[in-house]
C-alpha cells in the first residue's frame, strides 16, 4: 500500500470520527477527555494527519456509540 493510499484512509477515518462526534453533540475536548488523549491529538486524527491505533479506534467507537466497522468501512 502506498503512502498516498494510507493518507487517504487516515483522512476518511478521521472524517468519520468527526462526523459521529458532531452527531453525538460532543466537542473535541470532551471526547479527548473521555479517551484520555489531548484535543490536539484528536484534531490530528480527525484531519487525517495522525492514524490512531486499533485499540484507540475501538475506544473512539465505544465513546461515540458506533461500531468500529462504521469508522473503518470504505476507508
Amino acid at each position: 500500500m502506498t503512502e498516498a493510499m494510507l493518507l487517504k484512509k487516515s483522512r476518511l477515518i478521521g472524517a468519520k470520527v468527526k462526523y459521529y462526534r458532531n452527531i453525538s453533540g460532543m466537542h473535541q475536548t470532551e471526547l479527548a477527555d473521555k479517551l484520555g488523549i489531548s484535543f490536539q491529538y484528536l484534531s490530528r486524527i480527525e484531519t487525517g494527519k495522525q492514524t490512531p491505533s486499533l485499540p484507540l479506534l475501538m475506544d473512539i467507537a465505544d465513546k461515540l456509540k458506533v461500531s468500529l466497522a462504521k469508522l473503518v468501512r470504505d476507508a
